[in-house]
């Protein structure tokens, strides 16, 4: 009877193996021969290692079968869990991707292969070329339409809704650049904006939201806030919305809106300090949200636990103005400060910062706006626009 090797068992049965490995133990069996760097890099080996990582999510791979065995074309999670442990340790290429003539707030999107930044009175649309994040040189689409500066604006799915500093909001197709709507009803700056299949969203410097049927664009509410509104976001189920507010004269900022009878529905918070207003807020599930704003706090609520007090409060640990952030919708939180242009990365399984990045080089400037996806995140500061490239990086080289 010949004796048997590790080869000789089923594939199913070695990934279950490899799957208890560490990373640099994997590193070490892909070196052995051409056969065992297969197997020790197929997806089954690196799920449960990945679950413990930052920004993962699930990717579609085409499979093909070749005689007994199983081949995987598309980023395989083997790399996606290299490029995780580049976010973890900070590894990365720090690119300066464009450079303005005159100092902007400018406002970032990131669309599937596509970047949309306001640039004043407009609206640019650039294409991700390649797997750096480089931007191609000149814009895809400008939309057109505001006569001042572009406060924010949001995608939805072929629609891009902008509201602006001449107190218009209007609605354009993302693809040709067409206005579709003029929104008229804002009589203060529009500085934040959002919408649903059939409602557009924004609030105003003076203290009020207004809400428009996106269809007949007639307004059909407008709601007293009190305070100039900051920042607002449309739930995932579009049945509510989060509002906040600047917390001048109310000192109860955040607050949640039922978009079909635009009345008040619930106060998230109690005793805010004077001018701890609310500047962005993110929805990660149809039940929580997260908060930031001027008094260096970023807070998730979870409305099923409470809507007194947060389940997690993240302190800036320079005491800064957080200005932006965006979320994964899991672990990863990404933040940018009001001074030097500071990027922190977050894990919400942890109580202190993750990772810092002074994407300003000596500019005093905030991070206006930032965007992220699994290999790269781009921020807007006042003068620039610069990409951090994760993919670049090399934290844990011996172990692939």
């Amino acid at each position: 009877m010949s004796e048997l090797s590790l080869l000789d068992l089923p594939d199913e049965l070695l990934y279950e193996i490899f799957s208890y490995l560490t990373i640099v133990d994997l590193g070490r069996i892909s070196q052995v021969c051409w056969l065992l760097r297969q197997l020790s890099g197929h997806d089954a080996v690196w799920r449960r290692i990945s679950k413990r990582l930052i920004n993962i999510h699930d990717e579609p791979r085409a499979r093909v079968t070749l005689g007994s065995r199983e081949w995987y074309f598309g980023v395989p999670l083997k790399e996606r869990c290299r490029v995780s442990l580049n976010w973890v340790h900070g590894q990365c290429q720090d690119v300066n991707l464009k450079t303005f003539s005159t100092h902007l707030l400018p406002w970032l999107q990131l669309d599937d292969t596509n970047l949309y930044i306001s640039q004043g009175e407009m609206i640019k649309r650039y294409q991700i070329l390649s797997t750096n994040g480089d931007l191609a040189k000149r814009s895809k689409v400008n939309l057109f339409g505001h006569q001042d500066d572009v406060c924010r604006f949001v995608i939805h799915g072929d629609q891009v809704v902008a509201g602006g500093r001449d107190c218009s909001v209007l609605v354009w197709n993302k693809d040709t650049g067409q206005l579709l709507k003029n929104l008229q009803g804002c009589t203060d700056e529009a500085i934040c904006v959002d919408m649903t299949r059939d409602v557009v969203i924004a609030g105003a410097r003076n203290g009020f939201i207004n809400m428009w049927n996106k269809t007949s664009g007639q307004c059909k509410v407008s709601l007293p806030v009190g305070d100039r509104v900051w920042s607002l976001q449309v739930s995932p189920w579009q049945s509510c919305f989060a509002s906040g507010s600047s917390s001048c004269y109310d000192l109860q900022p955040l607050k949640l809106w039922d978009i079909q009878s635009g009345e008040l529905t619930e106060t998230l918070g109690r005793n805010y300090r004077k001018g701890a207003g609310i500047l962005d807020i993110q929805w990660e599930t149809p039940y929580t949200l997260l908060a930031c704003g001027y008094d260096a706090y970023i807070r998730l609520w979870d409305t099923r636990a409470s809507v007194h007090a947060p389940v997690m409060k993240l302190e800036e640990p320079d005491d800064y103005t957080v200005y932006c952030m965006q979320t994964d919708k899991k672990h990863l939180i990404a933040s940018g400060s009001s001074l030097w242009g500071v990027v922190r990365l977050w894990d919400k399984r942890m109580t202190h910062t993750m990772q810092s990045f002074f994407v300003g080089h000596n500019c005093n400037s905030p991070i206006y706006s930032l965007q992220f996806n699994s290999t790269h995140l781009y921020a807007a500061l006042c003068n620039s626009l610069r990409v951090l490239n994760f993919k670049a990086g090399n934290a844990v080289s011996s172990a692939f």
